[in-house]
Parts: structure tokens; sequence; C-alpha cells
């Protein structure tokens, strides 16, 4: 699988100089692996650049290596803690980074098969009444 992006631009993106190299190598991984599943694995395969998914990558390995548990904010006396909504924990796309990672590959983003069903969908049965 591709490298969307080196370790060392990750550490100047989050712009700090010790990043633990497994825990930045995974982060990567993660990202990569939640692109490549929004994209299609045959046609993310098959890019020869893949440049254009450079932000939403660094930014969600970001995400995954600050806050892997989506927490929005945290409070000490009378401990409270509150998750963020728009996605479940750091290694997840929001809709806006689907969005973009869709358009950057140039898939259509109108039309009935971007409908994806939130649990298994029965088919219809057609009945008719005879008299």
């Amino acid at each position: 699988m591709p490298v969307l992006f080196e370790l060392e631009q990750l550490a100047s993106y989050m712009q700090t100089d010790g990043l633990d190299a497994a825990s930045a190598s995974l982060a990567r991984d993660l990202a990569t692996s939640l692109i490549r599943s929004e994209v299609g694995a045959t046609r993310y395969d098959a890019l020869s650049d893949l440049s254009p998914f450079l932000p939403v990558a660094l930014e969600v390995a970001r995400r995954v290596l600050l806050n892997p548990g989506g927490v929005r904010s945290e409070q000490v006396d009378d401990y409270s803690v509150t998750y963020a909504t728009e996605f479940v924990g750091g290694a997840a796309l929001t809709e806006a980074e689907r969005a973009s990672v869709r358009a950057a590959a140039g898939l259509s983003s109108s039309g009935a098969f971007t409908i994806r069903p939130a649990a298994p969908v029965e088919p219809a049965v057609c009945v008719r009444w005879w008299r």
C-alpha cells in the first residue's frame, strides 16, 4: 500500500520534534486505511498521485495521536467528560473529510449509489391481492 506521507511531515504538521515512531506509523496506517476504504481498494491502489489526500490524512493522523478517544471537553472536580458527536474516536473520517476524499478521488457525491443505509435493509416483498 502506498505511503500517503512521511513521518517527518506528520511531525512538522503537528509542530513537534519528538513523535513516537511506532505511534506515528500506526496513525499513518490508520489514516491510509480509512481513506483507502472510502475510495475503494482497487481505485486507491491504481492512483499514481495521492497528494490530494494529504490534508485529510495528516488531520486524521494528528487526531489519532492527540485525541484517540474523541473527547471534546473534560473537567477535573466532580469528574465530567464530553465526547465529540461528529465522529467516534480519532480513527474515523468526519462527513466533511469523507466528502473531501471522495471529491479528490473523482467520485460523484450525487446519485442513488452514495446513500449508505444505517442498517441492513430487508428486500421489499410485493404482494398482490386477487379477488
